[in-house]
């Protein structure tokens, strides 16, 4: 059975991206893949918390791809996870 993936990208600073980027355009021709780019959606970190939880729901796995920061999730991917988790 096909597993539904719902990659949530979250790099502050795309232009610097040396991998995070390439894996980006290289998942989205995969079908059962869902994109979200979390600075594209949320520019001012105002997370619809209803929608993030239903996209959840309707995925079998979750990837959060990010860089790492000081052992950490960028700020918006922490404050999704605080706000939707």
């Amino acid at each position: 059975m096909p597993q539904n993936v719902l990659i949530l990208f979250a790099h502050p600073s795309q232009n610097r991206s040396e991998v995070n980027i390439p894996l980006y355009e290289a998942s989205q021709d995969i079908d059962g893949v869902t994109l979200i780019d979390l600075y594209r959606e949320y520019p001012h970190y105002q997370i619809n918390i209803d929608v993030e939880q239903q996209r959840l729901r309707a995925h079998d796995c979750i990837v959060m791809m990010f860089p790492m920061y000081w052992y950490s999730t960028p700020a918006l991917l922490k404050e999704w996870q605080d706000l939707v988790l």
